[in-house]
């Protein structure tokens, strides 16, 4: 009984530290105070989790904050941003509106959400493929790939996201992919 009021407190701090971390990164300018205690509050979520019941509450804790920080995203794609970019329209400085805001939104959800996700499942997989070819179990590296994606998957997107251009967030995709398949190529050419 006990367990359960731990899990459901953790499982409230991580929705809790996504919704904040949300609020965070929709302001005009970014809050580390409020980006600390959104990260602050998963972590309590994680370890809440993981005192309530082990490995599976862990997961369990990550699996919630994973899904709210999906749902999130999907709501934010199609959200028009409160602070509209502005561009200059030549020589007279009249300023309008962004044209194609929410292709923009659309993009970085799909960049941050299924394509972030991809990498962060290639890069668990390639971290299972490292540790089979030691003395390792099987199993233990795939429990190994289902700890590592709900951590990677979040902080690859969250350095996404404090990236306002796209190419160093194209950059954050292609260089832990490249690394992910390193392995696969060089265990692949010994066999």
């Amino acid at each position: 009984m006990a367990g359960d009021a731990v899990m459901l407190s953790g499982a409230g701090a991580a929705i809790l530290g996504v919704a904040v971390l949300r609020h965070s990164w929709g302001r005009s300018v970014r809050s580390v105070p409020l980006n600390t205690a959104g990260w602050l509050l998963l972590a309590i979520g994680a370890i809440s989790g993981w005192a309530a019941a082990g490995a599976w509450g862990l997961a369990v804790a990550a699996l919630v904050a994973t899904g709210t920080a999906c749902l999130a995203l999907a709501l934010a794609a199609f959200d028009r941003p409160k602070h509209a970019r502005r561009i200059r329209n030549g020589q007279n400085g009249t300023v309008s509106a962004t044209p194609g805001g929410w292709r923009r939104g659309l993009l970085t959800f799909v960049l941050t959400g299924p394509l972030a996700l991809a990498v962060s499942v290639a890069v668990a997989l390639a971290a299972r493929t490292l540790a089979i070819s030691w003395p390792l179990a099987e199993a233990d590296g795939n429990v190994m790939v289902l700890g590592l994606v709900p951590l990677v998957w979040p902080l690859l997107a969250c350095a996404m996201l404090m990236n306002t251009t796209r190419r160093p967030q194209i950059a954050l995709l292609a260089v832990p992919l490249a690394l992910a398949l390193l392995p696969l190529v060089v265990l692949g050419s010994r066999s």
